[in-house]
């Protein structure tokens, strides 16, 4: 393993980086990070390991933040959620919600 991967749960490799979905202001700040609700009532915040991934999950229009995969755990400090999924295809219903945790 090398100074750029992770070893998550399971002893799976993660990536260096990871685009998140976030809301941003009108100066293209990042406000808040998007997470979604699932069935079940957990928060899972969603994860891409290419842009071309998060554009077919969420849209050209959602804004976007790489992030270090690394710090994920200064992320959930914040905001906690129940589980990080990779890589999941988002509903066009969730898409449009805007704010928070998409219902």
């Amino acid at each position: 393993m090398t100074a750029t991967q992770h070893t998550g749960q399971g002893g799976v490799t993660a990536p260096p980086v990871v685009y998140l979905p976030v809301d941003v202001d009108a100066e293209g700040n990042v406000t808040d990070f998007r997470m979604i609700r699932l069935g079940d009532g957990r928060i899972a915040l969603l994860a891409y390991t290419a842009l071309d991934r998060f554009v077919d999950a969420w849209g050209e229009e959602q804004p976007w933040l790489l992030f270090e995969t690394r710090k994920i755990d200064e992320i959930h400090r914040a905001k906690p959620f129940d589980l990080k999924l990779l890589d999941v295809v988002v509903p066009d219903e969730l898409r449009s919600a805007r704010r928070g945790v998409t219902p």
